[in-house]
């Protein structure tokens, strides 16, 4: 196990991490941008049609979007730059995205999820998998690595946690950053709380979203900075059916629903594979303390921490995240 929390890379740093070199060839985002065309799929479930977009070319990354609920619209446009040197993966797992959804939300579930990837897998008829989580993915990646471990090519765990402790102390890291930076709203918030109404409710992004986007962000100002709008955004917006589901009914809150007691960390020993584990020093949702956690429980890992991003390195270091993301794959795969 190797641990470092380290100041941002140098191309001879990343060498030494991660071996022989493709940074001389890698386009920037524009370019890669440029050239990219995704490509959908479908593959039949007992639950529906599970569906994918692929692009690119070289050895296979698969990734998985966060949420929970969220489709992977989004990181499409996000990791276009790795499709220059990899064939790229993102699942819609079921309930979002292109993937059918469930008649009963109860079944919406973190085993279920990984149920999806270790169906993905068999489909491709691949003996093992790179596997990328970003955010709740990540939790997802977790998830199917633990139970599938001898399945497991290799690791990245991007912006995540590991498990309902974990995600408990985000809610409360969101919930100091109202009562002490926006004291009138929280007063307002406690207000509405004692009326019954709880947070999972679209006014609770009008009232409180604004005051929590700092904690995602090293500087606000690259929130400007957007994928491009989906084509069918009923499908691509957050699933409020699967986030409820797997969260509760009070989700900004309390964890509850299907994750709540889920706890990974004791999990994480039974992985050999290699794994890469990184977070934004500015990322107060995911922090470095929970990377470094993970990190250490991992038998093979390494841990990175982006100098310059909060939860969204691929947004705000895109081209350093690029490289640490193509040298992981090119190195293990």
């Amino acid at each position: 196990m190797t641990l470092q929390d380290a100041q941002m890379p140098t191309r001879r740093q990343i060498a030494q991490l991660f071996g022989a070199s493709a940074l001389s060839t890698l386009l920037p985002a524009q370019a890669a941008s440029a050239n990219s065309s995704w490509q959908e799929h479908q593959i039949e479930t007992p639950d529906g049609p599970l569906g994918y977009a692929q692009a690119g070319q070289g050895p296979l990354l698969v990734l998985l979007p966060g949420g929970p609920g969220g489709s992977g619209w989004g990181l499409r446009h996000w990791a276009t730059p790795l499709t220059e040197h990899l064939t790229v993966l993102v699942l819609d797992p079921i309930g979002r995205g292109r993937s059918a959804r469930l008649a009963d939300p109860r079944r919406y579930t973190l085993e279920r999820d990984a149920s999806d990837l270790e169906r993905l897998r068999t489909h491709l008829g691949r003996e093992r998998l790179i596997v990328y989580g970003h955010s709740y993915g990540g939790l997802m990646a977790q998830a199917w690595a633990a139970a599938h471990p001898q399945r497991v090519q290799g690791l990245i765990l991007g912006n995540t946690v590991h498990g309902s402790r974990d995600w408990q102390a985000q809610l409360e890291r969101c919930k100091r950053q109202v009562q002490t930076q926006h004291p009138a709203l929280w007063a307002q918030w406690l207000q509405e709380r004692e009326q019954g109404l709880r947070s999972d409710r679209d006014a609770f992004n009008d009232l409180l979203g604004p005051c929590v986007e700092p904690l995602y962000w090293h500087n606000l100002a690259h929130r400007s900075r957007k994928a491009p709008p989906s084509p069918q955004p009923a499908l691509d917006r957050l699933n409020r059916d699967v986030y409820r589901a797997m969260l509760g009914d009070d989700p900004e809150w309390q964890v509850g629903g299907t994750l709540a007691g889920v706890e990974m960390l004791p999990l994480l020993p039974r992985i050999p594979a290699p794994a890469l584990v990184f977070s934004g020093r500015a990322d107060r949702i995911c922090p470095p303390a929970s990377t470094l956690e993970m990190a250490a429980a991992l038998p093979q890992a390494q841990a990175w921490i982006f100098e310059s991003s909060g939860h969204r390195p691929f947004i705000e270091e895109p081209e350093v995240w690029a490289r640490q993301v193509t040298e992981f794959v090119l190195r293990w795969a």
